[in-house]
């Protein structure tokens, strides 16, 4: 990514969907459960109507809004559509569980977009600057892409350029040591503290010194903030006297204090803030949140409005001189802090205690960082070692040591990665990213997708799936290690929802789409697979497989067995298969194979029929829709058009042509065409070459349909059309007066679109725009405008600013709207079926109630609040009679028990009438409400459930961590 382009990325960023599972209380789960069918039930799961009326429901949001209620509406539209991937319309209580879990599991099978590499030693960059003292602090302020190093003892502060290490500045700053620095890009200055009691305030340009502010106490730490609940933007500054100062950085004033622990009150449950000097200052802007720590260990947390405490977090048994927030994503946020502690802490904010310890070093840390954007931790002690974590999992990723006796500091740039690390010099560490930015990926691209429903291009590579946002051209998700072998072809679905993913030794699994997670896999081939094909109906959904055996296997996508999903294997063909294509909106599929054989097969009723067999290898085939007539390339260069299914010229070939382009020499040659596709009369080919080629066969087609057969054939039961009719009596002769090499007009032509032969080429559903993969690791986006083709944008690492597709957000918009508008409608007329108790098969009172209140109106609502908080009081009441009677029935039981033991003639018998019975019934009508629990959201029982999955093991499975989730009233613990 171009460091100009970084502030569009970082507002981009910040444009995040709502998160459903962020206002989705765990409590909730349980009555949620409730309103879906039970699954021996006929229907098994709830329309999309059913689904909104639940969630808008439960959910926490302010249902009072419009607005908010419609995003809401169109973010759960959505969510249903994810994780209805069976296309069944419905949703199924295991289908909307599992989907949860997997949000907050780090999946074994699936990779995310920046999955982490090695950092190495940079080659170009080393720090040639003569240090008086060892490094002390070392600060990457990221507007400026400049470093700011404070050496030890030094009243002087040197500023280097982050992508050179070139010095640029050598400020001398105060009187006394310079101590700390910060930016604050409001003012453009930059702030740095001293032991001579001084904060001065520089100039980030030219470093002239623009203002002095005295200060009572020494400033170790300084942190700006910019609150974007409050519009408010401060600095603060962390003391010797544990107090931190606070600064409005528009005029530089201070505007309060948050003191600190007094030593002279006992310390008691009123006292909060720290007892020592402040480490540390960190802000929080997602959570409204100012973090504080110190050397006494504590780490404070404080409103970021009102400056009031909010919480303490306890665990650290030394001090804390270093914080940082992962904002990888909303289920992997997280606080770190480091200290004098030989481990880094792992905190959830919303809990007291910690949730994991990144352990492996032996010596205090100096720091811990988190590379913004990504999931990538580096912790770093005065040893000289570094660690890489990531924290979705918190693994250690890679450990290196720097050859320096001891280091005191280090930092992380971006958005170019690198460590830098400060020790009697700096030492400069590069991330192992893909050297040439202008590639898709280092790995040729095997083929290019594009989806319209998610907006998105997606990219196949030997080891890799990607997706790329269409309206940027930004990449948006990597998926690695999805098989042990590479990949070799892909499909997507007919909802655009999965993909369908073939490898080099026979395997085929199903990929969500959207988060990359693996969900079915098939009956494996034995050798490569060379083509997928997917095909639905009403009643039936087929996944057709073809590799270098002389196979094609028609798959069940509803098979629940992976060993026995194949349906039908066809054994035609007696070489390697090379390509498949369903005709749209028909049963039919066509394949071709070296052996020169097309053969086409009814998806029904499995009948097959050899259409043509040609001399030489054929590679592609393909119906040309919607026409009776399909297209296959052989491996020395000709292009065959041949009649099918109603044509009067059925299995018939109707043209050949020789496909030729201009060769190094300039000379134009005969080349093998290794990638075609069709799209409203024109033919895209694309050769060995790179050359790409546009053909307008409207003439030809035209012929075809002229020459149809008027009326399909009825052989089958039910009035099923049998499509595969006998040919007319037509000569080649006959043929060859009709068809004629000048129906084929060559429209376009792009010489060396490609630096090496090209893929596959994807036609988008305008019919104007169309991309191209190839060996050459690149990915293109072509238009195509009276007679020119012109590339308007390529899929790179380094993201193209010149992209030009354009998507109708109007439109997209507008249709969504209009379909939560419609649904939110039906929802008034919408029943939900809940379930049925066993005993008398009648929901129970309790049930029927709980009912009511979800779903009777605001008014219903207000009555039922307060007659429940009646309810409970009258509870409480009945229960305290309860213990009374109980304590009463106990003393009685007693009594008589002691009586009867002074009579010696007694039976024993008799005692047994008065046991304890009477008050144990007592107890057990007892029903007491549940405390209420911590109001934390599901995600926090996510994350619960990945931590005690990783280290213990203590929920073996989801079901497990399910019937935690909805029957466990104990609260969590994160330790």
């Amino acid at each position: 990514m171009k460091n100009q382009d970084y502030e569009e990325y970082d507002q981009d960023y910040e444009k995040k969907e709502i998160d459903i599972m962020e206002k989705l209380h765990k409590k909730k789960m349980a009555v949620i459960e409730r309103c879906f069918p039970d699954k021996n039930s006929k229907g098994q799961g709830l329309t999309i109507q059913q689904f909104l009326k639940v969630m808008l429901e439960h959910l926490d949001y302010n249902k009072d809004s419009k607005e908010e209620t419609k995003k809401i509406t169109l973010a759960l539209i959505e969510l249903f559509k994810e994780i209805d991937v069976n296309g069944d319309g419905t949703m199924e209580w295991v289908e909307f569980s599992n989907h949860i879990i997997e949000l907050g599991l780090l999946r074994n099978d699936r990779s995310f977009k920046d999955v982490i590499k090695s950092y190495h030693p940079a080659e170009n960059i080393k720090d040639e600057q003569k240090h008086e003292t060892v490094i002390d602090r070392v600060y990457f302020f990221d507007r400026l892409k400049m470093l700011l190093v404070l050496e030890k003892e030094s009243p002087k502060f040197k500023v280097y350029n982050s992508n050179t290490s070139e010095l640029i500045w050598n400020v001398n700053a105060h009187k006394g040591y310079v101590l700390s620095a910060e930016f604050i890009p409001d003012q453009n200055l930059i702030a740095s503290s001293s032991n001579d009691l001084t904060i001065n305030f520089w100039d980030s340009s030219s470093f002239n010194l623009k203002q002095i502010l005295s200060v009572p106490e020494i400033q170790l730490c300084m942190r700006y903030a910019r609150w974007s609940s409050s519009q408010s933007n401060f600095l603060y500054t962390g003391g010797s006297d544990s107090i931190i100062h606070i600064y409005d950085t528009y005029d530089l004033k201070e505007r309060g204090t948050l003191s600190g622990w007094n030593p002279f009150i006992k310390r008691d449950s009123q006292q909060y803030g720290h007892s020592s000097p402040i480490g540390d200052i960190l802000a929080i802007d997602q959570q409204n949140t100012l973090v504080t720590g110190g050397l006494d260990g504590n780490i404070c947390l404080w409103d970021s409005a009102t400056h009031q405490p909010k919480k303490e977090l306890r665990g650290h048994e030394k001090g804390v001189y270093s914080l940082d927030w992962s904002d990888w994503s909303p289920m992997n946020q997280c606080l770190i802090s480091a200290g004098l502690d030989h481990e880094a802490f792992v905190w959830n904010t919303y809990v007291k205690e910690k949730i994991f310890l990144l352990r492996g070093h032996n010596h205090p840390l100096v720091g811990v960082k988190c590379l913004p954007r990504t999931s990538q931790v580096v912790t770093a002690d005065i040893s000289g070692m570094v660690k890489v974590w990531d924290v979705r999992n918190f693994l250690q990723i890679q450990t290196f040591n720097v050859p320096a006796d001891e280091i005191q500091a280090f930092t992380l740039t971006y958005p170019k990665k690198q460590i830098v690390v400060g020790a009697r010099k700096m030492f400069f560490y590069e991330y192992d990213e893909p050297k040439d930015q202008m590639l898709t990926d280092e790995k040729m691209c095997l083929k290019v997708l594009y989806n319209q429903t998610l907006t998105c291009f997606i990219t196949l590579h030997p080891d890799s799936v990607k997706t790329w946002d269409a309206r940027t051209g930004k990449l948006q998700q990597v998926y690695r290690e999805l098989s042990v072998a590479e990949l070799t072809t892909m499909i997507i679905d007919a909802r655009q929802r999965k993909l369908f993913i073939g490898d080099a030794e026979g395997r085929i699994f199903t990929v969500n789409i959207k988060n990359g997670a693996k969900m079915k896999k098939f009956e494996r081939h034995h050798k490569m697979i060379t083509d997928l094909a997917h095909w639905s109906n009403d009643t039936n959904r087929r996944v057709i497989s073809c590799s270098r055996e002389d196979t094609v296997n028609i798959h069940d996508e509803d098979s629940q067995d992976a060993h026995k999903s194949c349906r039908y294997k066809m054994k035609q063909h007696h070489l390697s298969v090379n390509s498949l294509h369903v005709k749209q909106d028909s049963e039919h599929l066509v394949s071709c194979a070296d052996d020169g054989a097309i053969f086409i097969i009814d998806l029904v009723s499995y009948r097959q029929e050899l259409v043509w067999k040609g001399q030489y290898e054929l590679k592609k085939v393909m119906f040309l829709d919607t026409h009776n007539c399909i297209v296959s390339v052989d491996s020395i260069g000709n292009v065959y058009f041949i009649g099918v299914l109603e044509s009067k010229f059925k299995s018939k070939l109707l043209l050949q042509k020789t496909y030729k382009a201009i060769s190094l020499t300039n000379q134009e040659e005969t080349f093998p065409v290794t990638s075609i596709n069709y799209h409203d009369d024109l033919l895209y080919l694309g050769d060995e070459l790179g050359n790409l080629k546009i053909w307008n066969i409207k003439q030809v087609l035209d012929k075809v349909d002229l020459h149809q057969v008027e009326q399909k054939i009825k052989t089958r039961k039910n009035n099923d059309a049998d499509t595969f009719v006998t040919a007319m009596d037509y000569g080649q002769e006959d043929i060859a007066q009709i068809f004629v090499i000048g129906d084929i007009k060559e429209v376009g032509y792009q010489r060396k679109a490609h630096q090496d032969g090209i893929t596959f080429i994807e036609v988008c559903k305008d019919g104007s725009h169309f991309a191209t993969s190839s060996f050459d690791c690149c990915c293109y986006l072509w238009a195509f405008k009276n007679g020119q083709i012109s590339k308007i944008g390529a899929l790179i690492l380094g993201h193209d600013a010149n992209w030009g597709y354009r998507i109708d957000e109007k439109s997209r918009a507008e249709a969504a709207e209009q379909e939560a508008n419609e649904l939110l409608e039906e929802l008034k007329d919408t029943i939900i079926p809940t379930k049925v108790e066993k005993s008398d098969g009648q929901i129970s009172s309790s049930k029927q109630q709980l009912l009511d209140r979800l779903y009777g109106s605001k008014q219903q609502k207000d009555q039922q609040k307060q007659q429940i908080q009646a309810e409970k009081e009258d509870k409480k009441e009945k229960a305290l009679g309860r213990a009374k009677n109980a304590l009463k029935a106990y003393e009685q039981f007693k009594q008589k028990q002691f009586s009867y033991q002074n009579q010696q003639n007694q039976n024993d018998q008799d005692l047994k009438k008065y046991d304890d019975s009477e008050y144990k019934d007592v107890f057990q009508q007892q029903d007491y409400d549940e405390e209420e629990e911590d109001n934390y959201n599901i995600l926090t029982d996510l994350q619960e459930f990945k931590q005690q999955q990783l280290s213990s093991g203590v929920y073996s499975s989801k079901n497990a961590f399910k019937t935690k989730l909805i029957k466990g009233h104990h609260k969590s613990k994160f330790s």
